[in-house]
């Protein structure tokens, strides 16, 4: 049960930081190609985060942060749901998005999980 709340309220701080980053760098990108930049920089900032809560957490602190908070930052149905809305609009951006998010979001894991790690050990 306490495992359970600790990812309800990581959930319940990941989900509105998500929107409001999410529309706070979309409003600024506004205009580019129709690309989502805001889902861009949710994913892979949130990813970036995961990596280190990997290395630098254990236990139910790593339950609220990464299943939590990190779950609810960042969602794969997000992608699916711009994806749709670009293959409407922009079909080749559509592809564009479906491989550059996934690729950011792996790279700012590692990235991130490598320096904590050297940091760390």
């Amino acid at each position: 049960m306490t495992l359970l709340l600790a990812v309800a309220i990581g959930g319940a701080v990941g989900a509105p930081l998500r929107y409001l980053l999410e529309r706070w760098v979309g409003k600024r990108t506004r205009g580019r190609r129709a690309f989502p930049w805001g889902l861009l920089v949710v994913n892979a900032v949130g990813s970036a985060i995961a990596g280190i809560v990997v290395i630098a957490t254990t236990g139910g602190l790593r339950v609220l942060l990464l299943v939590g908070f990190c779950g609810a930052l960042t969602t794969f149905s997000g992608l699916a749901w711009e994806a749709d809305r670009l293959r409407r609009v922009d079909a080749p951006m559509s592809w564009v998005a479906i491989v550059a998010i996934p690729a950011a979001c792996i790279a700012a894991f590692w990235i991130a999980w490598r320096l904590a790690a050297a940091l760390v050990g």
